[in-house]
């Protein structure tokens, strides 16, 4: 669907329905471990900032008129029911007076003392507050749309949700952790929900999760698990732009604004104080008004719940400013799949998703989209000449046609704010925040963008089959090469979604797709390329220095770090299950993915060594094909004498240094090596499916029932009895 889009129009308000499931696998915490979220929290948190509040506010001034009405009603109607708390009959108060009597524990009203309380004392009156201010809060925007002051569509209840509680089944597709006394959610309901028995429906509704501890000193711990737990907000909500979060600690309560680089927390609010509580209602006003690009959502990927269409699905907007930038063009996309969430706290949160042009064709995409927040000095996304540049140098050349993603459209993504477009960035998204005075480097600046390809098949991490895999990374890495010496471009961010795999009627091929970081190789056959969005995956030489020129061999590596995880992961769903839970590769595969690089890069020149890397393979890499190549390759680039666990990380460095000056010769070799596992697989698949015609023929119903005692000689089944016999 095309259109053109006005900077008068304005963009719909969410409408919170069911999450699009997305890719299970849990990437982004693998490095979540008490040191490394310590050095996470460490480097990115930014305390004290008054400013933090200041996002959620309304932009409409008579909305924002309408929001401090309410705060003041609301604050004043509590404080005169904490003041005669102690004269209520619980049995007979009304709504309104119970939750008082639950709040005043926390306030310190009628001699209570609120570093008394426990966990879960602290979660119902938090709770509480939320329902207290939710009443008057429907009562008084009803008021308002009736005299046709303000839209439904433009206000909403901020309730807790926990009702979690009680389904534990559900915490996986929710991506929260709510069986613990100690957690809760604010989450965001329409105007018409009960606040009294208001229950908690399959649509996915968190506005933030919320920690709560007992005291003050609790305060770094509940923000390490507040941390883990907004890292599965990311990977269940497509289209969160930032996240909202909240730590409860005694009577203090902070409020938290995860941006992609930077973790932003507001001052502590005193909730034993009028002042404090004042300012907490003040908040969850604004968050119950703005609009919702202020409560961390993309207006410009919308959710959908249609069952005509067989559920929910994600309308994506692609924006390309016409050369007057007077109005912007709009193409609409439709995705009822999320092929790659974004499964990290910190960083440029890339997601995928298969997608096609009309709402009839969702279940057959034509296009995948990859929506990432790329750092502002990377002009790659919206430059498309070296990519077509790309294209035509191979087009022709049968072997690798289809090999490397084709590019449909790429640019910034847009929104409409005070009816003006303007370029989605970390800027426009925290105009209070993004200052000099908080310290943010250039580098934490970013763009919101969008790249459309057209579609190559599955990303290798939710293949079935460990020979599907191999095939996959020897097409893309024939493409690879092709694209550096007929182009001279170097790819530059290998990854598990950056290996595309599909079935075709000639059988299994690979794509090489996420080309957002390539750029141009130097005459020194390097290329700068800057901010990798994996650390995971890194070579150790770009982990050390990430202004280090790129060469193919780092990309290569990066390629054994990718059939290190796939593999470990595994290809059924109970090898991924034990993958989750950290009974299988999990634990050794984390140690890479420290948020610090050089702790990363130590842990891989250890662990690179040939004793630990064997252990590792056997323990982990159950399936042959890929433990195999794993092995191959590692001979190939980490082939030397240092490779034993005790020499020191120095040589090993200055050894990969040495690797260049035999660059091609290596990855001649590579390219050989994978080629040759390639006609392995194919092999392997081939028989695979010769064997599943053979079955399927001698498993067909009638025949074998009047032939049961029949089995012909050449089958399987009688090579198996006779060699029993």
């Amino acid at each position: 669907m095309n259109s053109q889009a006005s900077p008068a129009t304005s963009m719909q308000p969410l409408q919170p329905a069911n999450v699009i499931p997305g890719e299970k696998l849990d990437f982004g915490t693998l490095g979540v471990r008490d040191e490394s979220l310590t050095a996470l929290i460490t480097d990115s948190l930014r305390p004290n900032c008054e400013a933090v509040n200041k996002i959620a506010a309304p932009r409409s001034t008579v909305v924002c008129t309408m929001a401090g009405e309410l705060v003041n009603e609301v604050t004043a109607d509590l404080e005169a029911r904490l003041l005669r708390v102690d004269r209520i009959n619980r049995k007979s108060a009304e709504s309104l007076d119970a939750w008082a009597m639950d709040i005043v524990g926390w306030t310190g009203h009628c001699d209570s003392d609120p570093g008394q309380l426990r966990d879960y004392d602290i979660v119902e009156c938090f709770e509480s507050f939320l329902l207290f201010v939710a009443h008057h809060a429907k009562a008084y925007f009803g008021k308002q749309i009736a005299a046709g002051l303000l839209e439904s569509e433009g206000c909403r209840l901020i309730l807790p949700i926990t009702c979690m509680k009680e389904e534990p089944e559900s915490f996986d597709f929710y991506g929260t952790d709510c069986n613990y006394p100690n957690t809760s959610e604010c989450g965001m309901f329409p105007l018409d929900s009960s606040v009294e028995n208001h229950t908690t429906p399959a649509p996915l509704r968190v506005v933030a999760v919320v920690e709560v501890g007992e005291s003050h000193e609790e305060l770094f711990h509940e923000m390490q698990r507040l941390a883990v737990r907004t890292t599965r907000v990311y990977a269940n909500q497509h289209n969160r732009r930032f996240a909202w979060g909240l730590t409860v600690t005694g009577s203090y309560i902070h409020a938290y604004v995860f941006g992609p680089d930077v973790l932003w927390t507001s001052n502590e609010i005193n909730m034993a104080s009028a002042s404090g509580r004042h300012e907490f209602i003040s908040l969850l006003v604004d968050w119950s008004l703005c609009s919702v690009d202020g409560l961390g959502f993309d207006p410009s990927m919308r959710y959908v719940l249609d069952d005509n269409v067989g559920g929910p699905y994600l309308e994506i907007d692609i924006h390309e400013m016409d050369e007057n930038a007077s109005h912007v063009n709009k193409h609409t996309y439709y995705s009822k799949r999320c092929v790659g969430a974004a499964t990290d706290l910190i960083g440029c949160h890339p997601r995928y998703f298969a997608a096609s042009t009309g709402l009839e064709s969702m279940d057959r995409p034509s296009v995948l989209i990859k929506d990432v927040w790329m750092p502002s000095e990377s002009d790659s996304a919206d430059n498309r000449s070296s990519i077509l540049d790309l294209h035509a140098a191979l087009e022709g050349t049968g072997e690798l046609e289809g090999k490397i993603s084709q590019i449909v459209s790429a640019g910034s993504v847009y929104l409409c704010q005070g009816g003006t477009f303007v370029k989605d960035t970390t800027a426009s998204a925290f105009p209070d925040l993004a200052t000099a005075s908080l310290h943010i480097s250039g580098s934490q600046f970013r763009q919101h963008k969008r790249t459309v390809t057209r579609w190559g098949g599955n990303v290798i991490s939710v293949a079935s089959d460990p020979n599907q895999v191999v095939v996959a990374i020897a097409d893309a890495m024939a493409a690879h090469n092709a694209a550096y010496v007929k182009c001279k471009i170097l790819h530059g961010n290998i990854s598990n979604r950056a290996i595309l795999f599909q079935e075709t009627a000639n059988g299994v091929t690979g794509v090489l797709a996420d080309f957002d970081y390539a750029a141009p190789v130097s005459d020194a056959g390097t290329a700068k390329i800057k901010s990798p969005e994996h650390v995971l995956f890194q070579s150790i030489r770009r982990l050390e220095n990430a202004e280090t020129p790129c060469t193919r061999l780092d990309d290569w590596e990066s390629l054994l770090y990718v059939i290190c995880v796939v593999g470990a992961i595994g290809f059924s769903q109970m090898e991924r299950d034990e993958f989750a839970a950290g009974r299988s590769g999990r634990r050794y595969i984390k140690s890479w993915n420290s948020h610090r690089a050089l702790k990363a890069s130590r842990e891989r020149c250890r662990e690179m060594s040939k004793p630990l890397f064997y252990n590792f393979l056997h323990d982990n890499i159950r399936h042959m094909p890929l433990h195999r190549l794993a092995m191959d390759i590692l001979e190939s680039l980490f082939h030397h004498e240092w490779c034993s666990e005790e020499q020191s990380r120095e040589y090993a460095l200055n050894d990969i240094t040495l690797r260049d000056t035999i660059e091609d010769e290596i990855v001649a070799k590579l390219l050989s090596i994978v080629e040759r596992h390639k006609q392995e697989a194919l092999a392997a698949l081939g028989d695979k499916e010769s064997t599943t015609a053979v079955v399927a023929e001698e498993s067909d119903g009638p025949l074998r029932k009047r032939n049961r005692d029949e089995t012909p000689a050449t089958s399987p089944m009688a090579t198996r009895s006779k060699a029993r016999l």
